[in-house]
């Protein structure tokens, strides 16, 4: 096993109104050093899209490391690849997407109209739609009626960012279409879906599987990874960063 200093740092970055501790588990026992980034106010108040959460996140963090984003933060990890490919050693993408939502060119995602209903919903009663949201990631996965259960400190602590940055950051999954980005990644790149996920399509996997970066399926995996897909994404993650030559 290779020293804690000279093994890769990670940088975490959380997903759409969640905090990144969320993601804890997965680098519990990483042998390097963790970075957790929440897209929380500090990171999204007065950006003008992921490009700009992305660049900000790597200003504050220039050391070279490998880079793991679950869901809207696969998004923020692509992006930094793309801007800084020296600062980024390897980019791991959990649960996320090229583009969220479906388009004539595009059936991989959420369909408009359940989109825009959300959205309204957002607007109408923001913390209800949040909470919706939070009990969507456990839908489809093993043992529903557990993670249902594993939410509640979730709920209870409220999002990690006001409602006007909620609402910037949900436009952005609208609006981001990164598939340029996914066809020719800058980096050494590792998607990591599961077979069980009410949000994200997991089929995107047959999609992107040709677009130049690792794919892998996680079988019983919701949106949020739970239980034993704790262990098979750390697993795939240890088996990429050992592939890059790095530790």
């Amino acid at each position: 096993m290779a020293s804690l200093s000279s093994y890769p740092a990670i940088v975490v970055v959380g997903g759409w109104g969640v905090p990144a501790t969320m993601l804890q588990p997965l680098v519990a026992d990483w042998p390097g050093v963790v970075h957790l980034a929440t897209l929380d106010s500090g990171l999204v108040a007065g950006a003008c899209g992921i490009d700009d959460v992305a660049a900000r996140l790597l200003n504050r963090l220039p050391e070279a490391a490998v880079w793991l984003g679950w869901s809207q933060g696969g998004q923020v990890v692509m992006s930094a690849a793309r801007q800084a490919p020296d600062q980024l050693q390897g980019a791991i993408t959990l649960c996320s997407f090229p583009r969220f939502v479906a388009s004539n060119d595009w059936n991989h995602g959420m369909a408009a109209d359940t989109f825009r209903q959300f959205h309204d919903g957002l607007r109408t009663d923001p913390m209800r739609a949040w909470k919706r949201f939070l009990a969507l990631q456990v839908m489809g996965g093993s043992n529903e009626k557990d993670g249902r259960r594993s939410l509640a400190p979730w709920l209870a602590s409220g999002p990690p960012l006001g409602i006007e940055e909620l609402e910037t950051s949900l436009e952005w999954l609208a609006a981001t279409d990164q598939r340029a980005d996914w066809q020719h990644p800058a980096v050494p790149s590792l998607h990591i879906w599961g077979d069980q996920d009410y949000l994200v399509d997991g089929h995107v996997a047959d999609q992107v599987s040709g677009w130049g970066a690792e794919v892998s399926r996680v079988s019983g995996m919701g949106h949020w990874p739970r239980g034993s897909a704790i262990a098979c994404c750390q697993d795939e993650i240890r088996r990429f960063v050992a592939s890059l030559g790095i530790v």
